[in-house]
This record gives C-alpha cells, structure tokens and sequence, in this order.
C-alpha cells in the first residue's frame, strides 16, 4: 500500500473567482483508513476528485509514496475510485465488470480469472458472476463496484459516498463489510461521506472541512472529544453537542463559576481553574447529551440540576430527553427504563469534566 501527502492543495474556478480548496494540508500513512467529512459544498468531493486527477488542482502537490502525480495522467495514478452510482457496464455480466480493469492492463486471462473469482468469494458474490447489474440489488451493485476496484490490486483507494444510495439496513452491513475488508487487506483508503457515523464508525482518522478548509484532522476519539471549534463539537455526534452560552464569573472564593437559568432561576455551575482568567468574558459551555444525563455522576466538576422535559424521544438503546436551559432546547441522553414523563421535572446530573469550553466570539476551542 502507499502513503498519500496534499500539500497545500488549492483548487479556484472562474478564473480564480471561486476557492474551493483552501490550501489542505494532510498526510496519510500506508494502510491508514482517512474520511473525509462535511456538509454539502465544503469541497470533499472537489478533493477527491483531484487526487484521482479527475480535476487538476491550481496549486500544491499531491504525493503518492513521496512522488508528485499532480500533473499525472488519472490512468497512470495506481489509484483505484468506488462511486456512488457504481458506474457498472450494464452489458456486462458481473465476472466481466470486475474483470474489465485487469483486462485493460491485458493481464492473462488465467490471472484475471483467479483476481476475479478471489475478491468474489471475498465480497461473497461468487454465484451473481453471471448476472448483469439490473438483475442485482443496491447492495449486491455496491460490492460490485468495490469488486471492481479490489481486483486491481491499486496504492491507493478512493470511494467517493459509495453507501448514500443504499437504505438504512444496507447501510449498516456494507460499513462492516467495509471495515472487515480493510482490516484483511491493510489497504489505504480515502473515503468520503457527509454521514459522521459512517466516518465515526470506519475511520483511523477523520479530516473534518467546511467552505474548502479543513476544520480539524485527528483521530474520531479526538474529533469527538476535543473538537477544534464549534462547528466540528457541532458537526460530529447525533444528537450534535450542546451549546449554552454562559459567562465566567469569580465566586467569593475566587474560583470562576457561570450562572444558567432554569425555569426562571438562576444556578451556579463550577468552572476550571483555567478559566479564571477569563472573568467577565463570554463563553460556550459544550455538553454531549451523554453528559447530562438522569444517573448519578460522582466527581469534582459534577452538579445537578431540576429540569422539565419538553420531549421525549425513544431510540431503542436510549432515550432523549429535550430540557430547557438558558432559554434554550438542550438534548439529554438517559436509561430507557428510566420513566420519565413529559412535564415531568426531574434531576439530571452534569458532568461539566467532559464539558468543551469555547470562546463566544472566535467559536475556538479554549480548553
């Protein structure tokens, strides 16, 4: 497998009217799993795209084991890329789709019959070999396609949202196929998907963009937990992390505190010691619903507080439970066997340790 390093890859239109990438800076290792995420128009797909060469980039550089294939040929690349449309040859039987880049490179016949039967048996679609694609299901075409691409043997893969055409149930059994291919193979892989569970749930590491920069690069365990800013705290995560605007102030005992209101009065949430320095300034208290929950959590930085439930919303393992705090909708995560009930105000335990502080104004982590 090969390492891949953007270097300031820029990408402008119209005569360098429109940026679409905004110098990306990102390296990945031999073997490494990379998503990359965002909203609709942050520029994840234009980045694709260029690295398959399927768009020239304006500037930068785009290594492929130490070497720059920004002006290479897409066929030249040793790059293999999965679609959302799967982009099979309807004519085609399916042993003749997965064969038809091994043919390309006129391989012998007696090899591309072995890669074929060998990534058929596993994506286990060895009995559709003989069928053409309107025969097969969404899933069935998926495999397909990454059949296709596994055939090849490339450096590097791309799959550009391969699963947003498929339901929720199918979903969820390619994302493991997924991950149980890539953990066989050690190959790399550039993935690209709006859907942040998808990129929580595959990735080794995750390049969160937004209007063509890139917001944060780690690890979904770092993304998660120690968000750059506020969009990303806000982007990962279902239901997203909550935000309560508050302001740091210093108690009688010097130690900074924020006050929230709830149901009219007010309540003292104690703060870290970091942010003493920030007396009378405006801050954004980030909580995961998981934070706020209706079981006792013990500790330093642990408070409770009496709060009404406006809704409720049963998911099966949990249930979220909409508050009101601030003047604002804050989602709570507790037990379903909890039995809470709209109307109901009840105490619910914060565990402000796994709060992310933000400034209100930069939306920059603080701490």
């Amino acid at each position: 497998m090969a390492t891949l390093a953007l270097k300031q890859i820029r990408k402008t239109y119209r005569n360098a009217e429109i940026e679409t990438l905004k110098g990306i800076d990102i390296s990945i290792d031999s073997g490494e799993f990379l998503i990359l995420v965002g909203p609709s128009g942050c520029g994840k797909s234009t980045l694709m795209n260029t690295i398959a060469g399927l768009e020239n980039i304006s500037s930068g550089e785009i290594l492929i084991d130490g070497v720059d294939v920004a002006q290479v040929e897409p066929k030249d690349r040793d790059i293999a890329m999965v679609f959302q449309s799967y982009a099979l040859y309807p004519n085609m039987t399916v042993r003749d789709n997965i064969a038809f880049g091994l043919k390309i490179r006129k391989l012998d016949k007696a090899r591309i019959a072995q890669e074929v039967d060998r990534v058929a048996a596993m994506l286990q679609i060895d009995h559709l070999l003989d069928r053409k694609p309107a025969q097969l299901s969404g899933g069935q075409r998926q495999r397909v396609a990454m059949g296709r691409a596994l055939a090849r043997q490339p450096k590097l893969y791309l799959f550009d949202e391969p699963l947003s055409n498929l339901d929720a149930k199918l979903r969820v059994e390619m994302r493991t196929q997924i991950k149980r291919l890539h953990q066989q193979l050690g190959t790399t892989i550039v993935y690209v998907t709006h859907d942040q569970i998808e990129a929580m749930t595959l990735a080794d590491r995750i390049a969160v963009m937004k209007d063509g920069e890139l917001q944060q690069l780690g690890t979904p365990k770092e993304i998660y937990n120690q968000p750059n800013n506020m969009f990303v705290a806000g982007f990962m995560g279902s239901p997203s992390m909550n935000f309560i605007q508050a302001k740091v102030e210093l108690d009688a005992q010097n130690k900074p505190v924020a006050s929230v209101t709830v149901a009219g009065e007010p309540h003292l949430l104690a703060l870290p010691a970091a942010l003493r320095e920030r007396d009378g300034q405006s801050i954004v208290i980030g909580l995961r619903p998981e934070n706020i929950t209706e079981q006792l959590v013990e500790g330093e930085g642990c408070t409770t507080l009496p709060l009404t439930v406006d809704v409720l919303e049963p998911t099966g393992p949990d249930t979220i439970a909409m508050v009101t705090m601030n003047g604002q909708e804050v989602a709570c995560r507790i037990s379903p066997d909890y039995e809470a009930k709209v109307g109901e105000t009840m105490p619910f335990h914060i565990d402000l340790s796994k709060a992310v502080f933000f400034d209100a104004q930069s939306q920059q982590r603080i701490i």
